[in-house]
């Protein structure tokens, strides 16, 4: 097969089936994989990716195979036809594009890529290098690949796990000219369509089309909670706050201090707290922006004092997000709201918000939650008009009429810009100032009441997501 012929039945169908049985899998044997390829088949594809010659044979029908060999052999990481002896396993055959690993790990025996890439051409098929960087895309090039795959994207120490395909690589790769193939947690049909909108001359779709293992393990995990009881952090400007929940999310116990100036304090008592309890995992919500992966508060306003820089990780299981984002998680949890799009809009020292659609937080990749806080109004800041912080104590009446108008235009703003289906506002200001009846200039209060936050926190720790 030529390379032009392949980029030519790419264009009629851009889709390659992936069939590959996970590790164990009762689905792992020849004549199983080729009815699910035939499946495949029937509905348009004209592309395979298989493993192991076997299955080859068995599963490929006729159609253009991208082939490759997963192969364990000690003292290497690479594992994708890693050397020749299974290129020419490939190559007898009659795969038409061979996939090898193309990172920079070393290979078994030293083997070489540009050796194997070369041993591929004389046999006259293509090679494709499955790469995890843009250096190991320059190195496949470098190497005469044909193509490249984004195939161990997040599956390296050179690259880091991602919750989903890596477009930025797609579309770095396809800078270079080289033809891309989109491969590696493509779960989702708009995630097929972004990546070839990003340059990819095709997706490669294993997991969501092929293998019932890996899909029960999708929902399994999605309808697993936490086994109980969890803690509930709620770390505020003025009040730290500590519960514990049980498995159904109903809370047990609650206790507060006023917030220690001390970030070592704070810490000390919520450490306290949760050895005391016996909980078996922690959620947190805080101020600030928590880096979900770390625990970090890399980004906080002085509400709470020498907070940046804290890391909130104890020996147990924890989760840490801003406090925003985990009050609209718990919201999102509730069965007045759950699978709703669903904003809330908390205010308390400060102002937090968060929005939840499909089960998943509107937040950047380190955490950063939608800054509904600083965004200007002709009186100042949402948070210099709605925050406790700026309120006082004892409001004047002005400055509560200030924040009731503040209140209304920060929902409508919402409603403006998500179109939620609901806005729930919580916090101490918030439940009593700007929620009433009417669903466009008032939010919905908090069926949580005065304990949003921990119930937030709480969810976290249930439901990590």
């Amino acid at each position: 097969m030529t390379l032009e012929a392949l980029l030519d039945t790419l264009r009629a169908c851009p889709l390659v089936a992936s069939v590959q049985a996970s590790e164990g899998s009762p689905l792992d044997d020849p004549a199983t994989l080729a009815r699910l390829a035939r499946a495949s088949v029937a509905e348009g594809v004209r592309i395979l990716r298989l493993q192991g010659v076997e299955n080859i044979r068995a599963a490929r029908g006729g159609l253009p195979c991208i082939g490759l060999v997963k192969q364990r052999i000690e003292g290497s990481d690479v594992f994708i036809t890693p050397t020749s002896t299974e290129v020419d396993a490939l190559l007898d055959a009659g795969v038409d594009i061979v996939a090898l690993d193309a990172t920079a790990r070393v290979r078994p025996g030293g083997a070489a890529l540009p050796a194997l890439v070369e041993r591929i051409h004389e046999a006259g098929a293509l090679a494709m290098g499955d790469c995890d960087t843009l250096d190991s895309v320059l190195e496949a090039m470098e190497a005469g690949c044909d193509l490249v795959g984004t195939t161990l994207s997040g599956y390296t120490d050179a690259s880091p796990p991602r919750p989903g395909p890596d477009l930025e690589l797609v579309r770095e790769a396809a800078a270079r000219s080289i033809p891309v193939l989109a491969e590696g947690r493509v779960a989702e049909p708009w995630q097929a369509a972004a990546a070839l909108r990003a340059g990819a001359i095709g997706v490669v779709v294993g997991g969501a089309l092929n293998d019932p293992v890996k899909q029960t393990r999708a929902f399994l995990q999605a309808c697993r909670t936490t086994a109980g009881p969890v803690g509930a952090v709620d770390l505020g400007g003025t009040w730290l706050r500590f519960g514990t929940f049980d498995d159904r999310w109903q809370m047990q116990g609650s206790e507060r201090i006023e917030t220690p100036a001390d970030p070592q304090d704070r810490l000390a008592w919520i450490r306290a707290r949760a050895r005391e309890s016996g909980v078996r995992a922690l959620g947190i919500g805080t101020g600030g922006v928590v880096d979900p992966d770390t625990g970090t508060v890399w980004r906080s306003k002085p509400l709470i004092p020498d907070h940046e820089g804290t890391v909130l990780r104890f020996d147990l299981p924890t989760y840490a997000l801003n406090d925003g984002l985990a009050t609209a998680w718990g919201h999102a949890c509730h069965p007045l709201f759950a699978g709703t799009r669903v904003a809330t809009i908390a205010l308390g020292t400060g102002v937090g918000f968060g929005i939840v659609e499909r089960g998943r937080l509107l937040m950047g990749a380190r955490g950063e939650p939608p800054h509904l806080n600083d965004v200007p109004t002709p009186w100042g800041s949402f948070e210099s008009l709605l925050g406790g912080y700026a309120l006082g104590a004892d409001p004047s009446p002005a400055q509560i009429a200030s924040a009731r108008e503040a209140g209304v235009a920060a929902i409508r703003l919402v409603h403006g810009l998500f179109h939620p289906d609901h806005v729930v506002v919580c916090g101490g200001v918030g439940l009593g100032l700007v929620t009433g009846p009417d669903p466009v200039l008032d939010g919905l209060p908090s069926p949580f009441g005065q304990d949003a936050g921990l119930y937030g926190a709480a969810a976290l720790a249930l439901w990590p997501g």
